[in-house]
């Protein structure tokens, strides 16, 4: 028998030699095998120490700019130690200024990526085919950052969707009859690559009242990239961004903004200036930098300032080379609808009026357009052309000093038809957004909209028709609005004393006597670990009458058995006597907090104590709650669900979130694997997960948590970066090796050692192994072959032959023979 250990046979040695079995491409300077003992010094090692190079050709490889991924490109491999060529086009859509990747041959159409100048580095991966550049960035154009060029975006794979959300309610009263109540909403499609086919419909169950079956939308769309559009077909709803939304059955398309490059979906000025030197351009914000760029001397702008809502004006700094400092201010403020200067927004719909219980259904073409004219103006006009209606607008948005204004004008005509009326008349609109930073006060939007005794707006129009004309009751109570002013103003009080906000509308018509004013106004603040509000509200209680309500709150957080959780109490009164108040405890349990909770105690007017009680879970496949409430006088049980459910070639998937956009994760062998860290997303047994969130025209990067692992399964990398379109299914493969390890002990015919490091392969001359340290075979293969052989270089004899190889390193010794 022969004694392992006095070949010494180090754990650690054991574990280098996995990892250089596991590498399939190693880097390192050549090896004398000289000093290696016996045979051993015959060895061919190179395979483990020469630098791989991989053969000439052209391949797809993923490109990485200072560690985000720009896409898959082609690139022309000459050497992939100092020559991967990719066509110079290529840059520009990876984000790098044409000047970074000037090459000495202004018309050559590739360029070494070895090549790139301007302290440009560039480091490949052969094994991952991975190109990692690293850029400076004073040379990166970031108009483009975090965008990735439309060609590499995923229209996905066919498939049915299904999200849905559902819910019953029972309660028991003393004094009523019992109550059932359930509802469903049901959002389904079908995808096929770039086409979905939606549905989004609801049932509706009352044991008291009437059931019902209703559909609110059912289109055809589609994304187009070539024009940033998506089209709609079927029936959906008109965009709100400056006509009142309104459903109805026609085609639609516009642009979608969300393929647009951040920078560019929302308003930001661009920052003209001049540099007499090579300066540095500083960019604040309140006091905090926003942006820093290197500009050359003469004239600059600056146009890829990503949207900071309405946040303050910039301050900019140009310090020149010499030391010389200038300092100037640009004003920012913004109101809803401007845009960027060049950018363009557009929409054009056409079909039929379907508005919900209405009879009269005119056929109608509506299109809007919006485009950003400079820093201080963007333009927008509209119109809307129908059977016996017209309406035309035309406005103007304003970034100025003293804040963003926007005033927009609309003419509307309605023709007498039925029992209507002709009327024509005019509505104005006035909307404010400004920061003060001094103050720290935040004016979001404060509009007001007058609209003259005959203005009607489209969703007038049509519910007049359907109702009785000019003296339905519905148009005398809710319709022909004069006035309407809503406001929202937020206010920090600053350092230890809490904040301000408040917010309303007042709105009026010209024959009702529905009047309405609602506002909201609040402070909290934090002290000593507690979070406190006081809120007073002006509402309408179940007699349509208004009141004014006081809210009081506390909260304080605490851990219990590593758990976070809440103490909160509450009280609320009206203007006259006390309403109610409660006291409760809630949080968060599990590892991956995928329980919730909350239990309180109410108190109401009049001596009633009702208990409540709610519970929460997350289950990989859906999520439920529960509700439960008791008082002396009545009883209260409800039950929910949420989730989604996908449908491809490959089976059929669960998740615990309503989605629109999905990713299919299948990672074959590697079950119970946390995705994307969320605990409650774990692959199945066959190593597949669905994901129902993805951020559509953008990166998103999914991964798949290796720590539990089972045994002998390897991945082959924990992350895919995917771009998908809106709506689309995405398959992502992760690559996986299962093959299995096994460890033996052989010698030769002469009971001596096998030479270190030389190749083992199969029956038929596959590599499945080597020899390691102390004549120890590691193999690496689905089932451990019938017959071994060992390979050895520069002898005459070849090969030996280990045939039914035992794998018990203490007690067997198998023979090459």
């Amino acid at each position: 028998m022969y004694n392992l250990k006095k070949y010494h046979i180090s754990p650690k040695i054991l574990l280098a030699c996995s990892v250089f079995f596991q590498q399939k491409i190693a880097y390192a300077v050549t090896f004398n095998t000289n000093f290696l003992a016996g045979k051993s010094g015959h060895s061919d090692l190179s395979r483990f120490y020469q630098n791989s190079d991989l053969p000439s050709g052209n391949y797809e490889i993923d490109v990485y700019v200072n560690s985000d991924w720009k896409g898959k490109y082609n690139a022309k491999v000459i050497s992939s130690l100092n020559d991967i060529r990719i066509k110079s086009r290529e840059f520009t859509r990876m984000g790098l200024l044409k000047t970074a990747t000037k090459a000495e041959d202004n018309n050559a159409e590739f360029i070494n990526v070895y090549a790139l100048s301007n302290g440009i580095k560039s480091t490949f991966d052969p094994g991952k085919m991975k190109l990692d550049l690293s850029v400076p960035q004073q040379e990166m154009d970031a108009k483009w950052r975090g965008y990735v060029d439309p060609k590499f975006w995923s229209e996905g794979v066919p498939g049915l969707t299904l999200s849905y959300q559902a819910n019953y309610y029972h309660s028991t009263s003393r004094h009523q009859q019992d109550e059932d109540n359930a509802y469903i909403s049901l959002n389904s499609g079908l995808n096929l690559w770039n086409w979905q086919l939606r549905d989004n419909s609801s049932y509706n169950y009352s044991h008291n009242g009437k059931s019902s079956w209703q559909n609110n939308t059912r289109y055809l769309q589609r994304s187009f990239s070539s024009i940033e559009s998506q089209m709609r077909m079927g029936d959906s709803y008109t965009p709100a961004d400056l006509f009142d939304s309104y459903r109805f059955r026609g085609l639609s398309i516009g642009t979608d903004i969300r393929m647009l490059p951040d920078s560019m979906q929302g308003f930001a000025p661009v920052v003209h200036g001049v540099a007499e030197t090579n300066a540095l351009v500083k960019i604040f914000q309140n006091g905090v930098p926003i942006y820093q760029q290197n500009v050359a001397p003469g004239p600059f702008a600056i146009n890829d300032i990503l949207p900071t809502g309405s946040g303050g004006d910039l301050n900019v700094e140009v310090d020149e080379a010499g030391g010389r400092v200038q300092r100037f201010t640009v004003p920012y403020s913004s109101v809803p609808g401007m845009l960027k200067p060049g950018v363009n927004v557009y929409n054009m719909t056409m079909g039929q009026v379907r508005i919900p219980d209405n009879s009269y259904h005119p056929d109608f073409i509506q299109a809007t357009w919006r485009r950003g004219m400079s820093n201080l103006l963007t333009t927008y006009a509209g119109g809307i052309w129908s059977n016996h209606y017209l309406s035309a607008l035309v406005g103007t948005g304003l970034n100025l000093p003293f804040g963003a204004v926007s005033f927009d004008i609309t003419q509307s005509h309605q023709s007498s038809y039925r029992h209507v009326d002709s009327s024509s008349g005019q509505s104005y609109r006035l909307a404010y957004s400004k920061y003060f930073a001094d103050t720290g006060t935040n004016f979001t939007l404060a509009a007001y909209h007058y609209s003259t005794s005959g203005f009607l707006t489209m969703e007038d129009s049509v519910e007049m028709g359907s109702h009785g004309g000019s003296n339905s009751p519905l148009y005398n109570n809710t319709l022909n609005q004069k006035n309407t002013f809503n406001f929202n103003v937020n206010q920090n009080l600053g350092g230890s004393a809490g904040s301000f906000f408040l917010s309303g509308a007042i709105r009026n018509y010209w024959r009702g006597t529905r009047n309405s004013k609602e506002y909201q106004v609040g402070y909290s603040n934090t002290l000593a670990n507690v979070t406190f509000n006081l809120t007073a509200s002006r509402t309408r209680d179940d007699n349509n009458r208004e009141e004014i309500r006081y809210y009081l709150g506390f909260s304080m957080p605490f851990t219990l058995f590593s758990s976070p959780m809440y103490l909160s109490t509450n009280s609320s009164f009206t203007q006259s006597h006390y309403n109610n108040s409660d006291i409760g405890l809630s949080g968060t349990a599990g590892n991956a907090n995928q329980w919730n909770y909350n239990v309180d105690l109410a108190n109401s007017q009049g001596g009633n104590t009702t208990t409540n009680a709610n519970v929460g879970y997350r289950a990989p496949e859906t999520a439920l709650n529960a509700s439960w409430s008791q008082s002396s006088n009545f009883s209260q049980e409800g039950l929910g669900l949420t989730g989604s459910m996908v449908a491809w070639q490959g089976g059929l998937l669960f998740a615990n979130q309503a989605g629109s956009t999905f990713a299919i994760i299948d990672a074959p062998g590697v079950a119970n694997a946390v995705v994307n860290s969320d605990g409650t997303i774990r692959t199945n047994r066959q190593g597949k997960a669905l994901v129902p969130y993805m951020s559509p025209y953008r990166k998103n990067a999914m991964t798949i948590d290796t720590t539990n692992l089972g045994d002998g399964i390897q991945l082959l990398g924990n992350r895919k970066d995917v771009v998908p379109y809106s709506d689309t299914i995405n398959y992502i493969k992760f690559d996986t090796d299962q093959r299995k390890s096994f460890i033996f002990y052989a010698v030769d015919r002469a009971d001596a050692p096998l030479p270190f490091g030389t190749l083992v392969t199969d029956s038929k001359n596959k590599e499945i192994g080597y020899v390691g340290q102390g004549s120890v075979i590691f193999i690496h293969n689905n089932t451990l072959a019938d017959k071994v052989i060992v390979h050895f270089s520069n002898e005459s004899n070849g090969t030996c032959t280990i045939t039914d190889p035992k794998t018990n390193l203490a007690n067997d010794v198998n023979h090459c023979l």
